[in-house]
């Protein structure tokens, strides 16, 4: 009879395997192409209405409330380089560029996480 030590050990090693062998995939292990993240996205908590929703459109364009820019996937990871529109109340100043890039992890159909260490970012498809 193994100890409980040593199944611990089998069981974060098989962990450490999977991790290290996944490869971004979709939902139903196909390979994910940028197709996937066109259109209209909400974070998970919120509604598909508000003006702070994600365009992400067919050319590469970015566009939300207060946000300009172009997006890409590339090698299992999204790059979002954008302009931050707003204006900072306290100082009047315009805000600036600035670029997020991270893995993604598909979880279905109509929903993707994408992670910029150390958040995440749940998001779901506005149909």
């Amino acid at each position: 009879m193994r100890s409980v030590k040593a199944i611990g050990l089998t069981i974060l090693a098989a962990t450490m395997l999977i991790a290290a062998t996944h490869k971004p995939g979709n939902w139903d292990g196909e390979p994910v192409t940028a197709s996937y993240f066109e259109g209209r996205w909400a974070f998970a908590k919120e509604t598909c209405d508000l003006p702070t929703n994600w365009i992400l459109g067919l050319d590469g364009s970015f566009v939300s409330e207060e946000l300009t820019g172009t997006w890409q996937w590339a090698d299992g990871r999204l790059t979002l380089k954008l302009v931050d529109l707003a204006v900072d109340e306290e100082t009047g100043e315009a805000g600036g560029r600035f670029q997020m890039d991270g893995p993604v992890e598909i979880s279905g159909e109509d929903d993707f996480v994408f992670i910029i260490e150390p958040d995440q970012y749940v998001l779901k498809r506005c149909n």
